[in-house]
């Protein structure tokens, strides 16, 4: 994956509509909790573990990883490694489900498949524990990304048949489907802009475990945004500038504030499969660490995993930090995707108490009952001045607005019910140079999985 941008355009050659470093009419706005790298740790409801999870990821056994050069004369290139091992660390992300291109990744051996480093622990045959300098770990899971994504593999589909493992892999069909279910994987699709309703259809019968709602590739690249997403292809070079640029004065992480926006396709075609059975929706971070080899005025480089991985993630509620057990949560849907660049949350949820006292959770199929939506507020070690976030809590009944607010609702009849969460970013004017009016907007904070009511 070659991307997108020119590196001219997006770190100082910006055209004439560029925000010029001297347009600041204001002082700063004051700032109550400074800028982190770090993600604080979160808590779920009714006894489970909330787990920090980022799906769809490549390490230099993909092929257009680490500056396209992910082998260097045949040895992985162990600084790009490196780099996605401690930005895995800093983020504050407990599992990693990597997902790398079939191109190289179907050519290794399955252990080769976890990059396991000196102190690294392997957990049940099927995933790496990666120790963090703080005492925190990672937990590693291999996958593969390809028409199909199969993440939380237990083996390769083939074994040691690499020509075999690789034609699999390549394939987007039922048969794919089922030869990965078979070898411990939950199938997702990735870009599912890109996807029509009807084979998507026909892989939800398969066995598909659900589809990304939030691709940042397809957010970020000028040829799927144009063709696929109705945008402006490279508008956004120019709309980042106040992040990228020497002269800029907001805080390079919030540069992804530029694309953040709801992906209407993805969202379209994850409501239609909802109406016919389970699907899960997640984000996709896409990280390949290929894409602007500089450093920006932080010193870190513009597209680096640490970055990268800090802007959102898949916030999985399990049983256990068992690989077995944060797998089996996320393709039940026991997720929410939190955009985490506009800030960490705490107190969201969504479930269902039925007549007899029971509670269905998110990803749930459920009699008809009460749906409880818990508001979820900015976590208190997110970066922040002293005005509060506005935040805008719906409820969608099949895909439209259905109720708005927190509480208790009452099931209007069959249906499928989920919550998507918007913000207006107040707190992070002090965060956003020298003149923020131009980011302080709604943009997606959460999208809950849904409960389908019988």
């Amino acid at each position: 994956m070659a991307w997108w941008w020119s590196l001219a355009a997006l770190t100082g050659c910006h055209g004439e509509d560029a925000l010029p470093a001297d347009s600041a009419t204001t002082e700063p706005a004051p700032r109550e909790v400074p800028w982190t790298h770090t993600l604080p740790p979160l808590e779920a409801p009714r006894g489970q573990q909330a787990l920090r999870t980022i799906v769809h990821l490549h390490s230099p056994w993909s092929h257009d990883a680490c500056d396209g050069d992910p082998l260097p004369d045949g040895v992985v290139n162990e600084p790009c490694l490196q780099d996605l091992r401690a930005g895995l660390c800093e983020a504050g992300i407990d599992v990693a489900f990597v997902t790398d291109h079939p191109a190289f990744a179907a050519d290794q051996t399955w252990d080769a498949l976890f990059h396991a480093r000196e102190g690294d622990e392997r957990v049940d045959g099927v995933a790496n524990r990666i120790r963090c300098d703080d005492g925190r770990t990672v937990t590693w899971m291999p996958g593969i990304e390809d028409e199909l994504m199969p993440v939380g593999l237990d083996r390769h589909v083939a074994g040691d048949d690499f020509a075999e493992n690789d034609r699999i892999y390549n394939g987007y069909d039922a048969e794919t489907v089922a030869a990965e279910r078979a070898a411990g994987a939950s199938v997702f699709v990735a870009h599912t802009e890109q996807r029509d309703v009807p084979t998507l259809s026909a892989l939800q019968d398969a066995g598909i475990a659900g589809v990304e709602v939030f691709n940042l590739h397809a957010m970020f690249a000028p040829d799927i945004r144009e063709e696929w997403l109705g945008l402006d292809g490279l508008g956004w070079v120019t709309d980042a500038a106040p992040f990228t640029s020497p002269e800029g004065t907001a805080e390079p992480d919030l540069l992804v504030l530029a694309v953040l926006q709801a992906q209407p396709p993805s969202l379209a075609a994850w409501d239609a499969l909802l109406q016919r059975g389970p699907a899960v929706g997640i984000g996709g971070t896409d990280a390949h660490q290929n894409v602007l080899p500089i450093d920006l005025r932080d010193g870190r480089r513009g597209d680096g995993y640490a970055r990268m991985l800090r802007w959102f993630a898949n916030i999985v509620w399990a049983d256990t930090t068992s690989p077995a057990a944060v797998q089996d949560a996320l393709a039940a849907g026991r997720s929410h995707l939190v955009f985490e660049i506009l800030g960490s949350e705490q107190g969201f949820d969504f479930d269902l108490r039925d007549a007899d006292g029971g509670v269905h959770e998110m990803g749930s199929a459920a009699p008809a009952g009460t749906l409880e939506v818990g508001c979820p507020s900015l976590h208190p070690a997110s970066p922040r001045g002293l005005e509060d976030p506005e935040i805008t809590v719906s409820v969608l009944k099949d895909g439209a607005p259905w109720r708005e607010g927190c509480g208790a609702f009452e099931t209007d009849g069959p249906g499928v019910y989920r919550v998507e969460v918007q913000m207006v970013p107040w707190h992070l004017r002090g965060f956003l140079g020298d003149d923020p009016e131009v980011w302080l907007h709604a943009y997606p904070w959460i999208y809950g999985n849904a409960i389908r009511v019988q």
